[in-house]
């Protein structure tokens, strides 16, 4: 951004640091006025965005400048190939649209869809930053008593945490996390609870060993990386019934599901598979599933203000 852009300063309210990078860091009150804010929040920026409004700054979203600049920037996060994916792949999009059981997962495909492509924050509205219902949405996850719990992506406990919520007579948790420091902190927020069986590892297609780049509340698999990293699949690792597999996995979700062939037609467990990471998850991952059990219904949910935690859902059919 330097490259382009003459940087004033950085803004951020919850900073205990007062420079980075030669920039001072400043909190909102202290901006003068006459300033023009480029924000970068991907998490909440409606919210953001309003507030700058209501106190009369002028400003522009990150995202905007990347589309309407000349600049060469680097795109935001799991957005960069969405329009170009959608554009070749039109029809498969519109399998998965017709795929999906409600017409509230209906109106969630198009203004998400349309968020990606136009990078209007507008499309945005209606949505809120809701952690503790994804997941967990009780308008279409059925009650599961003594449920035996597969989490893929573990971080650092806090899914795990909403099972036990949601759950309190859960039978077993897998927390799967690649990350040693996330596996630490988690076993020692969950250490009164019985029954979680922690796994230092990632899950793939295939047993192996991968590289990723580690990135505080993420971590993204490579061919290459700074760190190695073991994977097995969900069928090796588990070995036996369950009842719900959740996947947060920084784009390994596709290789994740063939791994976990074997265990979703034996056991026909409820899914819940974030497709936010890459563009052909929208319609790859939907056809991945229906090969192995084609007697699913299947809701599309999203939980953030913003580009992440878009969820697919897919519920056994009634017997």
């Amino acid at each position: 951004m330097k490259k382009f852009i003459d940087v004033d300063g950085i803004i951020d309210d919850f900073s205990r640091v007062q420079r980075s990078r030669k920039k001072e860091i400043l909190k909102i009150e202290d901006v003068p006025l006459d300033a023009i804010i480029l924000w970068t929040a991907t998490g909440s920026p409606l919210e953001v965005k309003q507030r700058l409004d209501e106190m009369g700054f002028k400003n522009i979203s990150y995202k905007a400048l990347c589309k309407y600049s000349s600049f060469d920037l680097v795109p935001p996060p799991f957005i960069s190939d969405f329009k170009d994916n959608f554009s070749k792949n039109r029809e498969k999009y519109l399998q998965t649209y017709e795929l999906l059981s409600d017409e509230k997962s209906k109106e969630i495909f198009t203004k998400v869809i349309n968020f990606k492509i136009s990078a209007d924050y507008n499309f945005m509205e209606g949505f809120t930053n809701d952690h503790l219902g994804q997941y967990f949405d009780k308008e279409i996850v059925p009650k599961i008593k003594n449920i035996r719990f597969v989490d893929g992506g573990g971080y650092v406990g806090d899914t795990a945490e909403e099972v036990i919520k949601n759950y309190p007579d859960f039978a077993k948790i897998w927390l799967i996390e690649p990350i040693p420091e996330n596996i630490r902190i988690a076993k020692r927020e969950l250490a009164t609870y019985e029954n979680i069986e922690f796994l230092t590892c990632g899950v793939s297609n295939k047993k192996e060993t991968l590289y990723f780049n580690e990135e505080k509340s993420f971590s993204t698999i490579y061919g290459k990386g700074t760190q190695s990293v073991a994977v097995d699949t969900i069928d090796n690792i588990i070995n036996e019934a369950v009842d719900f597999i959740k996947l947060d996995i920084e784009g390994a979700e596709q290789d994740a599901i063939i791994g976990a062939s074997q265990t979703i037609l034996d056991s026909h467990p409820v899914l819940a598979i974030c497709i936010y990471h890459k563009a052909e998850d929208w319609y790859k991952i939907p056809e991945l599933v229906l090969n192995i059990r084609d007697d699913y219904k299947i809701y599309l949910r999203h939980y953030m203000e913003g580009i992440f935690e878009t969820v697919l859902y897919f519920i056994p059919s009634p017997k």
